[in-house]
């Protein structure tokens, strides 16, 4: 896709104390959204909140029916919900219901690739609130969360964390349990112990094992970064045909980064622009995400 798909990781768990922009009720994360549509966004991910505390609200299938019914009141966009660590089927209900209600028309199941280490690293896991903090996503679950996306005839946006899950994805698409093209998203950080450090040469890494028979695009996610690392992650996947993510959920506060998602994707919009990259459209991304393969074509 030659067009620049700029991404927004709007709230993740962000707290007001670590930026007063972040949006927690349902209206604020329509709001939200909506500008950074105006901005140049074209995919948002996005967590319920509890409007009263702020506290996350991961797998209540009321609040996100709330959630989505609000923002597809506001704005007509490609938008996915998150999901907690856990059995598949409490994990998942939320996403189900949202796929299953005649009245939302999710377009996006959020898929992560496979089981990750979240721990911090190693110097820094005797402070950590949570040192053991272990991502379980076994095979099983890929296979009952695919069957859905592919009921539902959803595409699928995949969580890379490790090369693993990148080659589980290739397998998957192989066997047919793709319909659509899928995004990939590399995540790059050196706050935890996972996966390939925040450095462009790593990025091509990520970029060089992706099949050639794997119909995909990829985009990289900086997390938890001082903004100088995720800026050249950005330019770097700008200028080698990759995508990119931005957003408060990701990095809420730093020297070099706006406060609110929507100037975050004015800055990236402006980024792209001055390397001569067209940035893609809502319309782009559903033209090149939403129409149907022949299942099991790529082998």
């Amino acid at each position: 896709m030659d067009e620049l798909i700029v991404a927004v990781g709007l709230n993740e768990n962000v707290t007001r104390d670590q930026n007063p922009n972040v949006p927690i009720t349902p209206d604020e994360i329509a709001e939200d959204i909506a500008a950074c549509v105006d901005a140049g966004a074209s995919i948002v991910h996005v967590h319920a909140r509890d409007a009263a505390t702020g506290a996350p609200v991961m797998d209540d299938p009321d609040a996100y029916l709330e959630l989505f019914r609000t923002i597809e009141a506001r704005v007509d966009a490609p938008v996915y919900p998150t999901y907690p660590n856990g059995p598949t089927v409490e994990r998942y209900r939320h996403v189900r219901a949202l796929m299953e209600a005649p009245d939302i028309h999710l377009e996006i199941a959020p898929v992560i690739a496979g089981s990750a280490d979240l721990t911090p690293p190693i110097e820094l896991a005797r402070g950590a609130v949570n040192p053991d903090w272990c991502l379980k996503m076994p095979l099983s679950d890929l296979f009952y969360q695919l069957e859905l996306a592919r009921q539902h005839d959803l595409w699928v946006s995949h969580d890379v964390m490790e090369p693993g899950g990148l080659r589980n994805v290739a397998s998957l698409f192989r066997a047919g349990e793709h319909t659509h093209p899928v995004l990939l998203k590399f995540f790059m950080t050196d706050r935890l112990g996972f996966g390939l450090p925040p450095e462009p040469r790593y990025l091509d890494t990520w970029a060089s094992l992706i099949p050639a028979d794997l119909d995909a695009e990829w985009l990289v996610l900086p997390y938890g970064v001082p903004y100088q690392t995720a800026a050249r992650l950005w330019v770097h996947a700008i200028t080698n045909g990759g995508h990119v993510r931005v957003g408060v959920g990701d990095n809420p506060h730093g020297d070099g980064y706006p406060p609110t998602n929507a100037e975050r994707v004015h800055q990236i919009v402006d980024l792209a622009r001055s390397l001569g990259r067209r940035v893609a459209t809502i319309a782009d991304v559903r033209r090149r995400f939403g129409a149907r393969m022949h299942v099991g074509a790529s082998a």
